[in-house]
């Protein structure tokens, strides 16, 4: 947003709800946008979580793999 429409922004809502509640709405707004940034932030976080267990379980399942072909099938090498 450029400086203009914030400003016609602010007129607006000086006119809308007045001097007087205009400080209490920009409180609840700051709170509002605080508590959706949080709750951004506990959603990102589950999803990598999430992510994380699933390559460690595809990573084990990989372990467990190599180490069942290493036991069929050890590899000789010898000087």
């Amino acid at each position: 947003m450029s400086g203009g429409e914030l400003l016609l922004i602010f007129i607006v809502a000086l006119i809308v709800f007045g001097p007087s509640k205009l400080p209490m709405l920009a409180t609840h707004l700051g709170l509002l946008l605080r508590k959706l940034n949080q709750i951004k932030e506990q959603i990102a976080l589950f999803w990598q979580q999430q992510l994380n267990e699933q390559q460690l379980k595809e990573n084990q399942y990989k372990a467990e793999q190599g180490d069942k072909e290493y036991k069929t099938n050890p590899s000789q090498t010898g000087d």
